[in-house]
């Protein structure tokens, strides 16, 4: 369902430790923010995430094996092909 390769936004809910998974998935070349500097750069919200080159099933697979690595239970998590980033 999810082969389609390039922009993923990933949305995730964690029973605890959100900031330790975030900077495992950083490792991965996820990225909480987006923008040129020196303009404005935009943060997403909080347990969101983006990658520039992935499909959606990898995005989520990712996020299982950080969660597996770092013992950390994931309550849900959703990912969608983006094509367009808008932010305030």
């Amino acid at each position: 369902m999810g082969a389609t390769i390039g922009t993923v936004l990933l949305t995730f809910k964690t029973h605890s430790r959100y900031k330790d998974l975030i900077a495992e998935m950083e490792k991965k070349g996820y990225m909480d923010r987006w923008g040129e500097l020196p303009n404005k750069v935009y943060i997403l919200p909080a347990c969101t995430l983006w990658h520039n080159y992935k499909s959606t099933d990898c995005a989520l697979a990712d996020l299982k094996n950080a969660c597996t690595t770092l013992q950390i239970l994931i309550e849900n998590a959703v990912a969608v092909y983006a094509t367009e980033f808008v932010g305030l």
